[in-house]
């Protein structure tokens, strides 16, 4: 069975378990093509960088338990829906994991959209659409202008006034609401690491993991 959890990636406890599953979730990936016109050949296309990930989502909140709710620790709708609002004000970054499926989504987020409306006849239900964006990291590079001719030199990436210097564990314990990429961000400090932890503990999927579950940590990499 498909569980769907929502959560902020600095607090493992702030998290949401949605307590219906969307009948489906769109991810959209587009590309980034420049299109040119050539003299006397005609228009050429180049391959640009990806676009970034979007994520679409449809559901409800129920008012009352019934066979579609998935978990026994139901909340009244608007408990959702404040929690929902407040990450998006307050433009939180998001982990967003499905366990007991593969979905290709074990990464970052920010909730672009979401709306929220009620239906004629299911009263207290509320339904909801929330479109996630994919939050990519990036680092601002170093440079410094030499000479007359005011040429750059790139010194590197700017790691910042205080790096990360704690050691790095030699297992982690997995714990609710856990995925690879919020492991590999909190304990070797780059999400992006979690294919490391993935290939060195032979997990095949990485979006399957669970609680209890105790992973071998890279030695190197941080």
């Amino acid at each position: 069975m498909y569980q769907f959890y929502i959560g902020l990636l600095d607090n493992s406890e702030e998290e949401l378990q949605l307590p219906v599953g969307p009948e489906e979730i769109t991810i959209t990936q587009s590309g980034n093509t420049e299109t040119y016109s050539i003299y006397q050949y005609g228009d050429v296309v180049k391959a640009g960088s990806r676009k970034l990930l979007k994520l679409s989502i449809n559901s409800f909140f129920p008012l009352e338990q019934g066979p579609y709710v998935m978990t026994r620790k139901l909340q009244h709708p608007s408990d959702y829906v404040n929690k929902l609002y407040s990450w998006k004000q307050k433009n939180k970054v998001l982990t967003f994991k499905v366990t007991g499926g593969y979905y290709p989504i074990d990464r970052l987020w920010l909730m672009e959209d979401l709306e929220i409306h009620e239906k004629a006849g299911e009263v207290g239900d509320i339904f909801y659409t929330m479109s996630l964006t994919e939050y990519r990291e990036f680092r601002a590079r170093r440079i410094t202008l030499s000479g007359n001719q005011g040429n750059m030199t790139i010194i590197g990436d700017y790691q910042g006034a205080r790096p990360i210097t704690k050691a790095v564990p030699r297992t982690y314990t997995v714990k609710s609401g856990d995925s690879l990429w919020k492991i590999a961000k909190l304990q070797l400090g780059n999400g992006n690491l979690y294919k490391e932890i993935a290939e060195l503990n032979q997990i095949k999927n990485p979006s399957l993991i669970y609680p209890g579950q105790v992973l071998k940590m890279p030695r190197s990499g941080v």
